[in-house]
């Protein structure tokens, strides 16, 4: 019933704030019903002792007023000592009772002094305990425990419990998300979510005597703006509470993505050109969240308590700078802050910004809201001079990414860069990216340079880059371009060329800086969706970077914009492979020959490939042949120099001894499981006796036996040897893959190679479920097929895009053999529900690419149905 009512009240003109308060009215009276009900049964003379010795206090959101539907309930039965037995056994069947009506309550019972005690060591209760409001018995024993709360907890000992509620809201910060545009937020907990207005209510109540926001205001703790923006943030997020509570009919504070998109739609929001309707509902949550956190942050800054030591100590080390500025050891702050001052002007505000990049210190909140509460006079786009300030800014990395984001938060940066002003707060709703456009783009800053202190390659080149504010404002600019109907690069390429243009560089920084943007993204797609081993590949990168330093930047931005699109998605791994292509591009770009390098690099492993070959031909058995050094330097030569950049030398010699053992007919299949990423990888050694067709048949087997390919290399060598390696996830196995298990997929794979049996009837044989109905993908990005036939110098190149589903690997790799193709090189991959995979295919019948137009569109097409098809009805059979 109180959840209901709170439903009616949503639907009709309540408020979010009024629909709490209804609720925890409704939650006082049924309380306070069954607390009448129950104690009405006792003797008189009992019951006026309860309600002498006794109290039901509330606390909390129930004290504060301000109760979701489902929210837990939070009492403290307090009591007299000479009450304890009698009053125990009451409050066991009360609180039995309250559980039985299906309220979820959070109690203690314990007495004043327990209570003091327990207070002082728990931060949580103590907390509680701000918003105590008597609920039945004894009102004098409510009021003696707020009273000796305010004076005992908080007013002795300020300092600590004010550290105490800021450590521990940090500690709640980190758990539920430590960055306002977290994609699935909490709502109540996440960074400027409701937990954080309060913590101003704490804090305001230690340092000021009061919870209330106006009051606060008039204290002079918050500006009237401030407060407004709270006042409209609290509304916001009760509201959005409240649906997650009455849509999940429980307690449920995740924004998760579903019910984003739930409460976009009932809310009647409506998709603008370039933005869906769940992106502007979002971005609208976010302003507010990002809203409270600001306020919130520059609220504790100011008013938590600074020991004297530290006070003397600043005092000590700040020297004055121009513009009544003091310059201390970690930030610059205003000189006599309590006197009127003439507002800063944009200029002004950028050297304020200039000063403390040259210093690398941070503005303190003080300063932050001054310049803030200047910015509403200035104009919508800066002078040249101010923006010349601001490149000479952007030059001085160290503390560049605090810088920006105090400019962001103070209207700063958008006066010298408007076109950030459409990324604030911008959803892209997809699996990839982990925050808003605009949180990524200031992560990207900060990345480059965390970056740029450690000694790999991307650190040596982003040292080596004499322009950096070049490169800086290409990562600002680089994803602006998102939200628009056209491609973010192409919009981000006009972006920056309008940029360009208003920070009056040359002709050469011009071009540079739009490059870098429109193409941010080419390095990483060549790298990871083509075979840069080829020359003709290599050749036309770096023709299109054009010169070292731009090359230089390229790489960094890479690494900078894959960092921040959220946590553990630069690895080691990408880092060494996107090295290497900048090592080559870079000799390309040197003067040196690209064919040069390749055969350099082919040398080395052909090196390392005998000296790992040595150990394993001493292991042969007695009387075995040994390959000779003409087998191994023609089984070298004989396969692609994809397969030998990319294969460690001691699993090249590993496969040669196969080679050399492998009789005719047979075939080879180890399995090997990695712990360190629970994954099995599958490695497949034949003739070419059943080469026609292996790959489909091999994904078909691997997915008939329920595993998961996340991803294929597939190498034939010009002798018809196959050489064949599937990474696949067993889910039927939460830890290691056992031997047999290995062995058995081991046998499907050489059964259907041997066509002993078909995929089909392997996967009837080995499904245990019927098909049921499997989640619709999150992402709404449609299916692609590319043919690409400029790629490769031998092969036609095929890029597939869409939603992964168990079969769709199967489903691609047999049509790409129906339609009379052969799989030479292939490069699966999977980010979240999206896969990309590269297919280097040539003609069956003649063995070169496919040159008829007409036929590449026949394959681009057929393709294209053939998935679409299968994620309409087909991929339930997989499930």
């Amino acid at each position: 019933q109180i959840a209901e009512r709170g439903r009616q009240l949503l639907a009709g003109s309540a408020t979010g704030i009024q629909a709490a308060a209804a609720v925890a009215e409704s939650c006082d009276a049924f309380l306070l019903q069954l607390l009448e009900e129950h104690f009405q049964k006792l003797p008189d003379e009992q019951r006026q002792l309860m309600q002498r010795r006794t109290a039901v206090v509330a606390l909390g959101g129930l004290g504060r007023h301000e109760m979701a539907p489902y929210s837990d309930v939070d009492l403290i039965f307090l009591y007299r000592p000479a009450v304890r037995g009698i009053f125990g056994d009451h409050v066991s069947v009360f609180v039995r009772d309250c559980w039985d009506a299906g309220m979820t309550l959070g109690h203690s019972i314990r007495t004043l002094g327990e209570t003091l005690a327990d207070a002082r060591s728990d931060p949580h209760l103590a907390t509680a305990l701000v918003d105590a409001r008597h609920l039945w018995g004894s009102e004098s024993l409510t009021e003696e425990l707020k009273r000796q709360f305010a004076r005992r907890i908080v007013r002795s000992r300020r300092r600590a419990f004010i550290e105490e509620c800021i450590a521990s809201r940090e500690q709640e910060r980190q758990q539920h998300g430590a960055t306002v545009q977290q994609l699935q937020p909490d709502v109540k907990r996440s960074l400027g979510g409701l937990r954080d207005l309060h913590l101003i209510r704490w804090i305001g109540f230690a340092r000021f005597g009061t919870k209330d926001l106006s009051l606060l205001q008039q204290k002079g703790a918050f500006s009237r703006g401030e407060a407004q923006r709270l006042l409209e943030a609290a509304e916001f997020l009760l509201r959005v509470r409240f649906e997650l509570h009455l849509g999940a009919n429980k307690a449920q504070d995740v924004l998760t993505r579903e019910e984003q998109m739930r409460i976009a739609e009932e809310r009647g929001i409506v998709a603008r050109p370039g933005q869906r309707p769940v992106e502007r509902f979002m971005q609208e949550y976010f302003r507010h969240t990002m809203a409270v956190a600001e306020c919130t942050r520059h609220f504790v800054e100011l008013y938590r308590p600074v020991p004297a030591r530290q006070r003397v100590r600043r005092f000590l080390t700040q020297r004055r700078a121009a513009n009544g500025l003091l310059i201390g050891s970690t930030d610059i702050d205003l000189a006599r802050p309590s006197r009127r001052r003439e507002p800063f002007g944009l200029e002004e505000a950028l050297d304020v910004y200039r000063l403390a990049a040259l210093h690398r210190v941070q503005l303190s909140p003080r300063l932050e809201r001054f310049i803030k509460s200047c910015a509403a006079d200035w104009p919508d786009d800066a002078s040249p001079a101010a923006r010349k300030v601001f490149l000479e800014m952007l030059a001085v990395p160290g503390k560049l990414g605090t810088l920006l984001r105090s400019m962001y938060a103070t209207g700063v940066l958008e006066r010298v860069l408007p076109e950030i002003r459409h990324a604030r707060c911008l959803l892209q709703f997809n699996q990839y990216h982990s925050y808003t456009v605009d949180e990524h783009t200031l992560r990207a800053i900060e990345e480059v340079e965390r970056l740029g202190r450690e000694d790999g390659p991307v650190g040596t080149a982003y040292r080596d880059i004499r322009h950096k504010e070049i490169l800086h404002l290409a990562l600002l600019l680089h994803d602006l371009g998102k939200g628009y109907q056209r491609d973010h690069c192409d919009v981000g390429r006009d972006l920056a060329e309008q940029a360009a243009t208003r920070f009056g560089l040359s002709d050469q920084q011009r071009k540079r800086l739009v490059f870098l943007v429109h193409r941010h993204l080419a390095m990483a797609h060549l790298e990871f969706r083509r075979d840069t081993t080829e020359s003709q590949v290599l050749l036309e990168f770096a023709r299109e970077v054009g010169s070292p330093e731009t090359l230089r930047m390229l790489f960094v931005l890479t690494a900078a914009d894959f960092s921040a699109v959220g946590p553990g998605v630069w690895t080691r791994w990408k880092e060494d492979v996107l090295g290497g292509l900048y090592e080559k591009a870079m000799l390309i770009l040197s003067g040196q020959h690209p064919q040069h390098l390749q055969q350099k690099l082919l040398a080395e492993v052909a090196d390392q490939v005998k000296a790992a070959i040595v150990p394993l031909q001493a292991e042969d058995r007695e009387g075995s042949e040994r390959p000779s050094t003409e087998f191994i330097e023609r089984q070298l030569q004989s396969f692609s120099p994809y397969y030998l950049t990319t294969t460690p030398p001691a699993r090249i010699a590993a496969d040669l001894d196969i080679i050399h053992r492998l009789r005719r007919g047979e075939i080879v299949v180890e399995g090997k499981y990695d712990p360190q990423t629970h994954t099995v990888d599958y490695r497949i050694l034949m003739d070419g006796q059943y080469a026609e067709g292996c790959f489909h048949r091999i994904a078909g087997a691997l997915t008939a036996k329920r595993l998961g390919i996340i991803s294929a290399a597939i190498n034939t060598t010009t002798q018809g040897i196959v050489v064949d390696v599937f990474r696949v996830v067993d889910k039927d196995f939460a830890g290691p893959c056992p031997e047999s298990r290995i062995q058995e997929v081991a046998a499907a794979i050489r059964r259907v190679l041997t066509k002993e049996i078909t995929v089909k009837e392997l996967f009837q044989q080995h499904k245990r479920f019927a098909p049921e109905e499997s989640a619709p993908p999150i992402s709404d990005q449609p299916t692609k097929v590319g043919v690409d036939n400029d790629a490769s110098d031998r092969c036609t190149v095929i890029d597939v895009f869409a939603h992964d589903r168990p079969g769709l690997l199967y489903t691609i790799a047999r049509t790409i053999f129906r339609l009379g193709l052969s799989v030479e090189l292939a490069k699966i991959s999977t980010h979240f529900d999206q896969v990309v995979d590269v297919f280097y295919v040539t003609d069956a019948r003649h063995g070169g690419k496919v040159q008829d137009e007409a036929r590449l569109d026949t394959i681009r097409q057929e393709l294209e149905r053939r998935i679409t098809e299968f994620e309409q009805t087909r991929h339930v059979e997989f499930v």
